[in-house]
């Protein structure tokens, strides 16, 4: 009989122990809200910085959502690359310099995959190579240059991959 009371008492504690409410997260105010955005902000941009001290070309958006132009300059103030950001993928022209000032690539993005015409710029500013992209991927024919600005090399390329070499004309 007391193992039978016994083992009841535990079964209803426990049952009760399970049915009870647990307090619901609290509801977050707009001050609070706001305070844990920013500090969300601050961790990424800190994330930035940091994977561009390791690669100083990384090209990253201030965060995932950033709609708007890029700029980012050389420590001399000579733009390094200047673009725009369309939900946080690039979109549109994006320019590439030298520490010259001089361009270096010409490329066009739609939301964020390479689109369209290509060109790049021995730091002469002759034409090193130019060609067009389809999809994220060389499509076309690409044309390299000597740094004197002669053909060097035409190739035919479909869906990243190369086709034929074509005669120089």
């Amino acid at each position: 009989m007391q193992k039978l009371i016994y083992t009841l008492s535990t079964f209803l504690f426990l049952f009760l122990y399970a049915c009870t409410n647990t307090p619901a997260e609290k509801e977050l105010s707009a001050d609070e809200k706001r305070i844990q955005d920013s500090v969300s902000r601050l961790e990424q941009k800190l994330t930035v910085d940091s994977l561009k001290k390791k690669n100083p070309l990384l090209i990253m958006p201030p965060d995932s959502i950033y709609t708007g132009d890029y700029t980012d300059k050389y420590p001399t103030g000579i733009t390094k690359f200047k673009g725009f950001f369309r939900f946080g993928k690039r979109h549109g022209q994006w320019m590439s310099f030298y520490p010259s000032g001089l361009a270096w690539s010409e490329m066009h993005y739609d939301k964020g995959l390479r689109q369209g015409p290509n060109i790049t710029y021995f730091e002469n500013g002759k034409v090193r190579y130019n060609g067009f992209y389809k999809l994220d991927k060389q499509d076309s024919v690409w044309c390299y240059y000597d740094t004197l600005g002669k053909l060097a090399e035409k190739v035919l390329f479909k869906n990243d991959r190369i086709i034929k070499k074509l005669p120089l004309q």
